[in-house]
């Protein structure tokens, strides 16, 4: 069994990372994740193996690149499918703690989630990924161009990253009417589970998906980040140069 407070198989929650549950039993797991932390954090380590497996068959090397933005440092990594992790913080020693990603621990994750495969920094080949983010944070960018590789995920959490990528810039829904848009009404919970695990902040627009009453729920790390990233889309925000 996975934990003493559930009855869901270990099977179970490796057919639910590989995509093989039906529709039902798919969303009835989704949903347990949301509230099961013994569980969340399995099915993590096995959406960690599925993505190095992967990239093991698609790539040769994982390339990140650090630069500036208003939010401190970003920290960017792609494999030659497209943009797979943005950070800017990361957990601190204190239990619900953030500190600012530095880079050797972002370096350590990509090797941890990646063992097999080199992990170089290549600032030429994510040239794109930063001069996007610049434009974004200097209000000329409302769409992302680059390409996003999210083949390391669930099928149903990559089912709720592509709908919030097509929330349209400067728009909030809450998380019921996105479910909604992915055909699983009354899967809210699992939807705010799925967007808590989108490994490509600010491109996939997470930030974009609110509470049914338009408060905001927590975001990575801080909702602050959340509020600052609506308040620029709305355009009463500038952040400086």
């Amino acid at each position: 069994m996975i934990s003493e407070r559930c009855t869901f198989s270990t099977d179970s929650l490796v057919a639910f990372v590989g995509g093989d549950l039906p529709t039902d039993e798919e969303l009835t797991m989704a949903e347990h994740l949301g509230g099961c932390e013994p569980c969340s954090a399995r099915a993590a380590k096995l959406v960690t193996l599925r993505s190095t497996l992967s990239e093991c068959c698609a790539t040769d090397v994982v390339r990140w690149h650090r630069f500036p933005t208003p939010f401190g440092d970003m920290f960017v990594a792609a494999t030659d499918r497209g943009l797979a992790r943005v950070s800017w913080r990361q957990e601190g020693d204190e239990p619900g703690s953030w500190t600012p990603q530095d880079a050797d621990t972002f370096v350590e994750e990509m090797e941890r989630s990646s063992p097999e495969i080199p992990i170089m920094r290549d600032a030429r080949r994510l040239a794109d990924v930063e001069r996007e983010l610049g434009e974004y944070f200097a209000g000329i960018r409302s769409r992302f161009d680059v390409a996003i590789d999210l083949s390391g995920l669930s099928r149903f959490d990559r089912q709720v990253l592509d709908a919030a990528r097509a929330i349209p810039f400067g728009e909030v829904i809450p998380y019921a009417e996105l479910a909604r848009r992915i055909a699983k009404p009354g899967a809210a919970r699992a939807v705010g589970s799925a967007l808590g695990r989108n490994p490509v902040a600010i491109v996939v627009p997470c930030h974009r998906v609110v509470r049914t009453d338009g408060s905001l729920s927590g975001y990575g790390g801080g909702v602050e980040y959340k509020e600052r990233l609506l308040g620029l889309e709305r355009g009463d925000l500038l952040f400086a140069s």
